[in-house]
């Protein structure tokens, strides 16, 4: 079923694009970044007034990044783990959501400028994304994700750092474990701006078998027009020529060096390389009590990588991965502010095409093949949110979701020892969600919420059963049902947040199996989570600055074999706090120390192997310099300040016991940014 001409989204946008580029405008508004929350009107502040879990993250003055999970530190409800791993990328959970990811994301809606990163099955990565000119995020957790759709366990919504003046800019960044230079310049002229950005990095780990090389690039460009039209395009392009795999290791090996590397990974020299390139437009208008918006991007992602194993056998899908994925997709929305009722409606079209083959592994050599399908997936939504002013202290707002999903495989590559796996499935389901909040005063409110959302099954999870051959078209998509009671709170030098919530889900994709490369999945009876989740963020003085956060997840199966097992992947437990000190109360100086806590983790559905917990702590020294229109910043970093021997993240049922991925040892960097 083709719910539009995609074939032609290309050549169309393209030709939509230029045209608007050519349309006589006016003032150079700034461009309104995605709204995740349409909050209430009155006399307190957007995030007082809003019945969301949501928090919001701003990069200013940041050292040049290698990983997207230390700039989600300090995130309440949100776990990112550090592989110290570049071909398997960072590993990120929302209150459990995504914990089962063996690489990449899943389970969690990651947009960029409104556009999507995800895939319509769920899948996501970190890896295209050039953090350095990231602006800020925001993430939502909680029942109101579930209006973003399939696989919103959790939304983790960045915003680029559009231009707004001239300007120039050189940073370099030098460590023992990363090498960095990043180019940046941006031309605002009348009513346009645009800037393009170049960053090569080489990076490894301390581990042999773990070099590797990144290329990025990004280009934007905004514009407004007469009667409140606004535009922008974006151009991403990124390269990773080489990504060495060192492969986790076992308990035993950890313990004993954890810089070894797995024999395997010699062995069958454990690679990748990735090519992703894409392109993506926001145009949108805003009156005074209408306002609409239409996005549309369309990319490919090509992926080659050597895993630890042969895959010689005549029913094996390989040792080598040979992935091609073009996508695309188009989302509309229009909103109308009535008296007391805001209200919004839209749909989403996406599609993408996995074309993979599959090849054996001749110990780093490409050999015979063993795979050749294609495999591709579209999603038709709709979906429609409100917000009502019931008076001035009291707000209602919620939303529903419907969402079609169609899967179909196409297999090219069959034998007489290796059967035809063609096949297909599809997936229907409406998500919604119903928040009520009440502002006992302009500087405290209250607020609860309750959801019910799904999440299919990937491309990937389906590539694999733990016994037999084909498909494993017998996944279901879970299910869950969430609830949440909060309370927020600032005034004067404070701002606090506490959420409780409880999560319960049915047919919860977990791993069934895991070894050399291939993993499996299955569905869980049932889950059961319960939570409480404190962030609080306090100016001491003009000088001190401290930020607390608190979570506590109690994650378990709730039936079956596995009744009162933990979660694996999950954290019990999470505390962090950061001090920041500016001595001369500016920015010329800033000293911070962050002191980041996880407890034990297990490894498996069966808990027989914990990951233990760790403390370590981070210190960061940032000074600036102006010389007329010159600005120098100088950086130290000192990661991993105790030198602390700790797994960064665990590889969940890994079933020949190779879960440990160590992290980092201590890490000084020493970083320079020039800009005119």
């Amino acid at each position: 079923m083709n719910y539009l001409p995609f074939q032609l989204s290309a050549l169309a946008l393209s030709f939509f694009s230029a045209a608007l580029i050519a349309v006589e405008n006016t003032n150079p508004d700034e461009l309104p970044a995605e709204i995740i929350v349409v909050t209430a009107q009155g006399q307190q502040s957007p995030w007082i007034g809003s019945a969301a879990s949501s928090f919001r993250k701003s990069f200013e003055r940041q050292p040049l990044q290698t990983d997207a999970a230390s700039l989600l530190q300090h995130i309440p409800g949100i776990q990112a783990d550090s592989r110290a791993n570049y071909a398997q990328d960072s590993r990120l959970s929302a209150r459990g959501f995504g914990s089962r990811s063996s690489f990449g994301i899943r389970g969690i809606r990651l947009l960029q400028d409104g556009i999507p990163l995800s895939s319509p099955d769920g899948q996501g990565q970190f890896s295209s994304v050039l953090l350095d000119q990231l602006a800020s995020v925001e993430v939502l957790t909680g029942p109101l994700a579930v209006l973003y759709g399939n696989a919103a366990g959790g939304v983790v919504a960045l915003q680029s750092r559009w231009p707004t003046e001239n300007s120039a800019s050189v940073q370099l960044s030098h460590s023992q474990f990363a090498r960095q230079q990043l180019l940046s310049a941006a031309v605002v002229k009348g009513k346009h701006a645009s800037s393009l950005s170049l960053k090569n990095a080489e990076l490894q780990s301390q581990r042999a078998h773990s070099d590797a090389k990144k290329q990025q690039a990004q280009w934007l460009w905004q514009s407004a027009f007469e009667n409140e039209l606004t535009l922008q395009l974006r151009y991403d392009w990124s390269y990773d020529p080489l990504l060495q795999d060192p492969l986790g290791l076992t308990a035993q090996e950890w313990q004993e060096d954890p810089r070894q590397t797995a024999a395997n990974a010699l062995t069958f020299d454990t690679r990748k390389f990735t090519k992703q390139q894409q392109w993506s437009i926001n145009l949108s208008q805003q009156f005074a009590d209408q306002s609409w918006r239409v996005a549309a991007w369309f990319g490919q992602r090509d992926v080659g990588q050597y895993l630890g194993f042969d895959g010689s056998a005549p029913t094996s899908a390989g040792g080598v991965v040979d992935l091609s994925r073009p996508y695309q997709g188009v989302d509309a929305s229009y909103s109308w502010q009535f008296d007391k009722v805001r209200l919004s409606v839209g749909g989403a079209l996406e599609q993408s095409t996995d074309e993979r083959r599959g090849y054996v592994n001749n110990q780093g050599v490409q050999g015979d093949l063993r795979r050749d399908e294609e495999g591709e997936v579209q999603s038709a939504d709709l979906y429609s949110r409100f917000v009502w002013d019931l008076d001035p202290a009291w707000q209602l707002s919620g939303g529903v979701r419907h969402s079609d999903l169609d899967f179909d495989v196409t297999d090219f590559y069959s034998t007489a020892q290796n059967p035809d796996d063609s096949g297909s499935t599809a997936f229907a389901r409406t998500s919604a969600a119903l928040a009520l909040n009440f502002a006992q005063s302009e500087y405290v409110s209250w607020y609860i919420s309750a959801g019910r959302g799904f999440e299919t099954p990937t491309f990937t999870e389906m590539a694999y059963q733990s016994s037999g051959e084909g498909l494993n078209l017998g996944l279901k998509e879970s299910t869950n049902q969430q609830w949440e009671l909060g309370n927020k709170w600032q005034q004067d030098n404070w701002r606090s947040s506490l959420a409780v919530f409880l999560v319960e889900s049915e047919n919860e994709l977990v791993v069934d199996q895991s070894s050399g490369g291939r993993t499996s999945y299955r569905n869980a009876s049932e889950t059961k989570r319960t939570g409480v989740e404190l962030s609080t963020l306090w100016f001491a003085s003009a000088s001190w600055q401290h930020q607390w956060t608190l979570t506590q997840l109690n994650a378990r199966f709730t039936q079956g074999a596995l009744d009162g097992k933990l979660l694996p992947g999950v954290a019990k437990q999470q505390a962090q706090w950061q001090i920041s000190w500016m001595p001369l109360q500016s920015s010329e100086w800033m000293l911070q120390f962050d002191t980041l806590y996880r407890g034990k983790i297990a490894t498996s559905d069966q808990n027989l192997l914990f990951a233990p917990s760790a403390t370590v702590y981070h210190l960061k020294l940032v000074t600036e310099t102006a010389l007329s229109n010159l600005q120098l910043r100088y950086w130290l970093g000192v990661d991993n300040l105790t030198d602390k021997n700790y797994v960064g993240a665990v590889v969940v049922n890994q079933a020949n016991g190779r879960a440990f991925e160590p992290a980092l040892p201590r890490s000084v960097s020493l970083g320079l940014n020039l800009s005119f």
